[in-house]
């Protein structure tokens, strides 16, 4: 009984946090979302988080992407960051070019210690190409913990 209310609770977590995300992006993005996922839930101050995004990819992406995650609170930049795309997701050094027939990828960042615990945040990540076209753009909100 304990164990199904357990799983019950992570599953309604994992959907509320898929839930709360959306595109901040544009219809003519490389990228359509369709859904985001991240481990831990709550994620933790100092410690490693992976995000994962699942939609439909329209061009493949290639090397010299960036990834900018920032995050904000009332309106005050708490956390700003821009990583090499494809030299930081899971599953390689650098895993580009990556196919269209990709539905799903993961990115993990460590937690700063600088980041609030116990408040919401408004997150938001970017992916462009190296020209500068947008492949993606996701906001939403998550509360990290100690």
């Amino acid at each position: 009984m304990k164990i199904t209310s357990a799983v019950a609770t992570v599953l309604a977590l994992a959907a509320s946090a898929s839930a709360a995300f959306s595109s901040c992006g544009s219809a003519s993005d490389d990228f359509t979302f369709g859904s985001v996922s991240y481990l831990p839930n709550p994620p933790k101050v100092n410690q490693q988080l992976c995000i994962t995004l699942k939609g439909t990819l329209k061009k493949e992406v290639t090397a010299g992407a960036s990834l900018r995650v920032s995050a904000t609170f009332w309106g005050m930049n708490v956390y700003d960051s821009t990583l090499d795309l494809c030299a930081s997701l899971v599953g390689g050094a650098n895993p580009c070019p990556i196919p269209t027939t990709t539905t799903e990828v993961t990115q993990c960042i460590t937690v700063p210690s600088n980041v609030p615990a116990g408040i919401s945040l408004g997150i938001k990540a970017e992916a462009k190409r190296s020209t500068g076209e947008p492949i993606f753009c996701i906001s939403g909100p998550i509360t990290f913990s100690n």
